[in-house]
């Protein structure tokens, strides 16, 4: 990266000055890909907790038909249709 805080780099020794000296342009071209970066690791995190949410909804009604099945005529509901009607469908 050609910055260093928010100032172009500057050579002050100019026996070890580099060849190429350190503009406005490559200040904003690697702040841009770091923000080109951040954005796609972002969109990944969004990507991944998308992927838990949509888990942790299956999982949910997977349990509740499962209680179901398994309640037989224990059940409280008059029918399954109404008990099915309780399932939370996130889409």
């Amino acid at each position: 990266m050609a910055t260093v805080g928010n100032y172009v780099q500057r050579d002050y020794h100019k026996t070890y000055s580099s060849q190429k000296t350190s503009t406005w342009s490559d200040y904003n071209k690697s702040w841009g890909s770091r923000r080109a970066a951040a954005a796609e690791k972002m969109q990944q995190l969004r990507s991944i907790a998308s992927t838990f949410s949509t888990i942790g909804t299956q999982a949910s009604q997977a349990n509740t038909a499962f209680l179901i099945q398994n309640m037989g005529t224990q059940s409280g509901y008059a029918s399954p249709t109404a008990v099915m009607s309780r399932i939370n469908v996130v889409i």
